[in-house]
């Protein structure tokens, strides 16, 4: 349901945004698609990108998102606080100046964030994307 004016109500842009970690973990899950923006947008740096977009789309922890009983379950919550703390750990890992695509993806530490990404995307694609246009129950 939207409201007023075509303003989107707060449930249905929690889904957007539900919709957006969704793509934003199909990145941070796969070098392949890490590399293939490199290429398509050479002006990002995409370990800084990786790294920074997640705090664009997430609650500062993710056990504090107020609608965590509405667009997340537990176990959706469980695997986001686990990328969380894999991201923290990696991000403690890089060199401040943030090395190459290909250096960072050398790293055991982004090996490992890849892998827990993957984990949580399976996790939420057992629910998958929400609805952009209409709230759902």
């Amino acid at each position: 349901m939207t409201i007023g004016h075509g303003k989107a109500s707060e449930r249905l842009i929690e889904q957007r945004v539900r919709n957006r970690i969704i793509e934003y973990l199909e990145l941070a899950a796969s070098f392949e698609e890490q590399q293939q923006y490199e290429r398509n947008v050479p002006i990002a740096h995409v370990p800084y990108e990786v790294i920074n977009q997640w705090g664009d789309q997430v609650w500062k922890h993710p056990r504090e998102n107020p609608h965590n009983g509405d667009i997340y379950d537990a176990a959706e919550v469980e695997a986001l606080c686990r990328y969380q703390e894999v991201l923290e750990a990696t991000t403690r890992a890089l060199p401040d100046d943030y090395p190459p695509l290909n250096k960072v993806q050398a790293m055991p530490e982004w090996a490992s964030l890849r892998e827990t990404a993957e984990q949580a995307l399976g996790v939420l694609m057992q629910r998958g994307k929400f609805s952009e246009d209409r709230e759902i129950d």
